[in-house]
């Protein structure tokens, strides 16, 4: 348990509360800020998809359903074929404090201070994904997937508000390599699998002592890996009519290893007793992302119109605790951190997310499709204590249309927007888990209230 500090230990606690504030904030990386989709997913893989909120995006129609579903490789023509597509993500995001405080046994005294200020948290992001294919002959094909399946970028825009502690800004950045293969064992099934090749970046800044008034220099926490997992699937085609696809995404295991520092190396310890040096302290910290299963389908009723739908299941649960290890000594000298010393423990305790979406789409001209649908979708995270500042997800509606054009025999192209309308969100959120050895422990209570709106565009060639 954290034990209560006297004064005279106070400026040499300064920097262990300072690494302790810095380390804790990585959890809101690691969640995800505005990746619009449950946790820290990000869902903007497939223009196609998103013109109908991403029903049946596993079921086949263009090669980006194999992000979902790699066995919708099997749909691809022979000669090489390419998809390019890019998402535009502006979302309005702002954060109300309602109150502050820290906990009993932390190095300050204990204290609760109400505000009420708010700090906007608005991310415009771009989001990209390729897709090729090569059919070999009438039952294989090999193709290419490249996405960012987890990610987010975005800063506050006020570095010394109420959350500075928790949060100042933060990037997570996924970039996902997925060789694929399909064979079709038969005129309606066709299967399809493949590695995840899964590169994982994480940087978050704050203030860096939760003891200490502004202005502080900035704590950074930085680090990265390369995690493996693989993608499966099967999509049935019964008739010329139907199809069903359901899709497999793998966990990804990641030992994230970087460091955590002050930038410019040195800590104010208090008014008039000057500074220490603080020494980068190298962490190693375990993480998976998710299983994600896919079921979707396609059903034409008649030849210029389609019924589109999905259901998505997202093991978020599996997001439980991440223990920060130290893997060499820094900190200051009169506190330094060891190998193996508990940096910090982050507990999450998520639940699963799920993801309902239905559509539409028709055939305007032999050029010209039109596409519309709505989606449900349940955030992993439901509970105040879950969430963290720059992380309010919550219950969502998706709406969304699209278009796509033939502009030739071999180059088309795809357009959507989306609109999403989130639910309030209460955020119970501390610095650090309360009996991990840093201090202080620091608590923020407030609610977000967000809004999305994604313009995207693809382009498809026949080679």
């Amino acid at each position: 348990m954290a034990r209560s500090i006297s004064a005279g230990e106070t400026s040499h606690w300064s920097g262990v509360a300072a690494l302790g504030s810095l380390v804790a904030l990585s959890s809101s990386v690691l969640l995800g800020a505005q990746a619009l989709a449950g946790g820290l997913a990000v869902r903007e893989q497939s223009v196609f998809a998103q013109g109908a909120s991403f029903a049946g995006a596993a079921a086949g129609g263009d090669l980006s359903s194999s992000f979902w579903n790699p066995a919708a490789m099997a749909t691809a023509g022979y000669g090489l074929t390419t998809e390019s597509h890019f998402s535009l993500i502006v979302a309005d995001y702002d954060v109300r404090a309602e109150s502050v405080s820290v906990l009993p046994g932390s190095l300050m005294v204990p204290s609760t201070t109400a505000v009420n200020d708010v700090s906007k948290i608005d991310p415009i992001a771009a989001v990209g994904a390729s897709y090729a294919a090569w059919r070999i002959n009438d039952a294989f094909v090999l193709g290419l997937s490249i996405s960012a399946p987890f990610g987010s970028q975005n800063d506050a825009s006020d570095p010394a508000w109420s959350g500075q502690y928790h949060y100042r800004a933060s990037q997570l950045l996924t970039v996902n390599v997925n060789p694929i293969i399909s064979y079709q064992i038969s005129p309606t099934l066709s299967i399809g699998a493949g590695p995840q090749i899964q590169y994982m970046l994480l940087k978050v800044k704050a203030n860096p002592s939760g003891a200490l008034a502004p202005p502080q220099r900035r704590s950074v926490v930085e680090g990265d890996d390369i995690g493996v997992g693989y993608t499966a699937g099967v999509l049935w085609q019964p008739n010329p009519a139907t199809s069903i696809g359901l899709g497999f995404r793998s966990a990804v295991s990641h030992t994230i290893e970087g460091d955590a520092s002050v930038r410019g190396g040195m800590l104010t310890t208090g008014v008039g007793l000057g500074t220490v040096a603080f020494e980068p302290v190298n962490f190693s910290a375990k993480l998976e992302t998710p299983e994600i299963v896919t079921l979707s389908a396609r059903q034409s009723v008649n030849p210029t119109m389609r019924l589109l739908a999905t259901v998505e299941w997202t093991n978020w649960s599996r997001l439980d605790e991440v223990d920060f290890l130290a893997t060499d000594i820094g900190g200051i000298a009169a506190r330094p951190f060891a190998p193996g010393d508990s940096i910090n423990v982050l507990d999450f305790h998520w639940d699963d997310g799920w993801f309902f979406a239905l559509g539409g789409e028709w055939d305007y001209s032999s050029r010209l499709t039109l596409r519309a649908g709505a989606a449900y979708e349940i955030s992993p995270i439901r509970h105040a204590t879950q969430r963290k500042i720059n992380v309010a997800d919550s219950d969502r509606i998706w709406l969304s249309a699209g278009a796509s054009y033939a502009a030739t025999e071999s180059m088309s192209f795809d357009v959507a927007y989306s609109h999403i309308i989130f639910d309030d969100a209460p955020i119970d959120a501390l610095t650090n888990s309360p009996g991990s050895p840093t201090t202080p422990v620091r608590r923020f209570v407030g609610r977000a209230h967000q809004a999305a709106d994604i313009v995207s565009v693809a382009m498809k060639s026949k080679w």
